[in-house]
């Protein structure tokens, strides 16, 4: 279903990704509970294309295999949830200094 076409995974973006404000909160939140469901996370990354991007772009700089045939939801397995919170931590940071 969220299978991704060879080449796909962007390398570089052209520019900063726009994520509403909306699936970060919703996301931080989630990645703060005890229990996470990977389909809960997949819900909110699918539902924000900046937010898929950017997480498409994790799994390939974390990929220690091949991530062109990778779903969204193998990219997050990928990613994990530590690197997915540190992520957010780290955007957050640059968003407040710019």
């Amino acid at each position: 279903m969220y299978g991704l076409a060879k080449g796909m995974i962007p390398i570089h973006t052209p520019g900063p990704t726009t994520v509403s404000a909306e699936a970060l909160f919703r996301l931080e939140l989630l990645l703060g509970e005890r229990v996470v469901t990977l389909s809960a996370v997949g819900d909110i990354v699918n539902q924000n294309s900046g937010l898929k991007i950017h997480v498409l772009q994790l799994a390939h700089d974390t990929a220690t295999q091949e991530t062109d045939e990778l779903s969204l939801d193998q990219c997050i397995v990928e990613i994990g949830i530590e690197r997915l919170r540190e992520s957010l931590r780290q955007t957050r940071f640059r968003l407040k200094t710019n």
